[in-house]
């Protein structure tokens, strides 16, 4: 039987942020992050990323800095193995816009929605659907090279959050039932979070789903995807039990 050459999922390289990113939820996408660009060259050397999106201002160091130092990578490994990352500056001023744009660096303002131009960058793979049948309960491979191969670590994390979810899913669904709207989201948008850096992908569509319903104001079909998400998660706390070995390192 002829193999099916499926496209690789891309990986992207988040360097100087401490927060969450919206574009973390992106489907298909494995998502690593450290925070200064000595953690990121010693990624790079190890893990073959498609994109890397660092601030400007990189602790003590600029992006300029950080672009002469990808680029001396890129020579170190040019005889042994071909690196095709780009590099992509978060900007937050006209000051960093300009300096950017004189040392012909790729920025974006980031004010602006990045997803889309995320998904020109790189290359998506056309065969994976965004479907909820097709999402994995957890992906423990994405999982894992976010945490850089911790696995006592997550695995104590994750345990701490399921003794407590069921806190979060109250935070969405008493502001839901008084048609608080704003609060309702807001309490989703940081489960969002959550979730997508857990791995857990069902419940990461679902809530996905849930927040586009509270913006839409419709309670009950709000009310009745956040059942869809209590189930998820409950499905995914005994999936995490069913394979215990998948965390020791």
């Amino acid at each position: 039987m002829k193999s099916i050459n499926m496209k690789h999922k891309p990986n992207i390289l988040l360097v100087g942020f401490q927060n969450h990113l919206e574009i973390e939820s992106m489907p298909n996408i494995s998502f690593a992050k450290c925070q200064n660009k000595t953690q990121a060259l010693e990624q790079l050397i190890e893990i073959d990323f498609d994109l890397i999106i660092s601030k400007f201002t990189i602790e003590n160091s600029s992006a300029i800095e950080f672009t002469e130092d990808l680029e001396g990578l890129k020579s170190y490994f040019a005889k042994i193995k071909n690196k095709h990352f780009k590099l992509l500056v978060l900007t937050s001023s006209q000051a960093e816009e300009v300096l950017c744009k004189d040392n012909k660096i790729l920025f974006y303002p980031d004010s602006l929605d990045l997803e889309s131009l995320i998904t020109k960058l790189v290359d998506l793979p056309r065969e994976v659907k965004q479907k909820l049948h097709q999402a994995a309960i957890i992906d423990f491979k994405e999982l894992f090279i976010r945490v850089d191969n911790n696995r006592e670590f997550i695995k104590g994390v994750m345990t701490k959050f399921f003794k407590v979810w069921k806190s979060r899913i109250e935070d969405i669904q008493t502001p839901l039932s008084k048609k608080e709207y704003n609060k309702a989201k807001d309490a989703a948008h940081k489960l969002k979070g959550v979730l997508a850096n857990f791995s857990m992908q069902k419940a990461r569509i679902t809530i996905i789903d849930l927040e586009k319903l509270i913006l839409d104001q419709d309670q009950d079909a709000a009310i009745f995807k956040l059942s869809e998400l209590i189930d998820e998660i409950e499905k995914a706390k005994s999936f995490m039990e069913a394979n215990q070995d998948l965390f020791k390192n």
